[in-house]
């Protein structure tokens, strides 16, 4: 699964899920087979839809736009859906639960790739720099000293894949390191205690293990420019019937990362809220974070440095023996 932040109460969640799924299901004219909404407020037609992610900071502005009347402004009616793992939201996708939904990279490429999900990236939302990494103790300095030791990491996660390229980088191999799968917020403390010689995690697991003892932040994110980060996809299906939404949903996004810079008390305690975290570690977290508005989209694609990157991710995947073999890319990431 993504990364999360593991203090959100997981009834609360379900409860959100429940809540939202029945709203969606429930009574209202003008639902279409799909489960999508279209009305009309005068002149505009106002599109209905529910959008699915989870609770980790990447997202942030949309919860903000929801609750500023943002999606709203751009003629969009949008229920935001909360998920715990993965498999919750390809669930949604598969049953036409949601038409948008947030995603790592990575996991997006497995669920068209394995669960054959027709799915378009349209917006790159953000990147981490040093929100994840790699950190070690003592004389481990590099990923080269990581050979033959105890490395402790999710499997499956954006920590897995970020070992993996770490290593790859420095002709390693996972064979090359002893791998002790636990999650997140247990392989930092499982460093600390010399449990094993290096973790791989992200925030704010990693200060809150810079708080408690010293450690070497040895690879992180910012080595590796777009291998740990999330998109916005939407169903292939539902941007036919909808022309038009990849542009009022880029607007929002950019608007919203306005409002936030502008009303940084203000957006903070939403996001706090939303992700199940104190707001004083916000910030934290946020540092080791790069947002993408839509012209820096935009340069992103003409570079294709991203869909390098993509490709790289899909090599690993596919090593991994998570992936059967390469999908379109070219069409998944539907960045202009």
């Amino acid at each position: 699964m993504n990364r999360m932040i593991k203090k959100l109460f997981p009834s609360v969640v379900l409860f959100l899920f429940v809540a939202a799924m029945l709203s969606a299901c429930g009574g209202g004219g003008g639902t279409s087979p799909d489960g999508g909404n279209a009305t009309s407020s005068g002149s505009e037609k106002t599109v209905s839809f529910s959008m699915g992610l989870q609770p980790w900071v990447g997202y942030a502005p949309w919860w903000i736009a929801a609750e500023q009347g943002i999606f709203d402004k751009y003629g969009l009616d949008v229920k935001i859906v909360n998920f715990i793992q993965d498999a919750d939201i390809n669930a949604a996708f598969a049953s036409d639960n949601i038409k948008v939904a947030n995603l790592a990279t990575h996991t997006a490429i497995k669920l068209v790739g394995t669960n054959k999900l027709d799915l378009l990236g349209i917006s790159l939302l953000d990147v981490s720099m040093e929100a994840d990494a790699v950190i070690a103790r003592g004389d481990i300095k590099s990923i080269s000293d990581l050979k033959g030791k105890k490395v402790a990491f999710e499997e499956g996660t954006t920590s897995d894949l970020l070992i993996r390229k770490a290593l790859i980088e420095n002709h390693m191999s996972i064979n090359d390191i002893q791998v002790v799968y636990m999650p997140a917020s247990d392989a930092g403390l499982a460093l600390l205690s010399g449990n094993v010689d290096a973790a791989v995690t992200y925030e704010p697991y990693i200060s809150n293990v810079k708080a408690k003892g010293e450690v070497n932040m040895i690879y992180s994110g910012r080595e590796a420019p777009g291998l740990i980060s999330d998109m916005a996809f939407i169903k292939s299906k539902f941007l036919e019937e909808n022309p038009d939404i990849i542009d009022k949903l880029r607007k929002v996004w950019d608007e919203t990362l306005e409002f936030w810079k502008n009303n940084k008390e203000a957006g903070d305690k939403i996001i706090a809220d939303n992700v199940g975290i104190d707001v004083s570690e916000l910030q934290i977290i946020l540092d080791g974070l790069k947002y993408y508005d839509s012209a820096e989209q935009a340069k992103v694609a003409d570079s294709e440095d991203f869909l390098n990157t993509v490709k790289n991710i899909q090599q690993i995947l596919i090593d991994q023996k998570m992936l059967d073999g390469e999908i379109d890319l070219n069409r998944l990431l539907h960045l202009k």
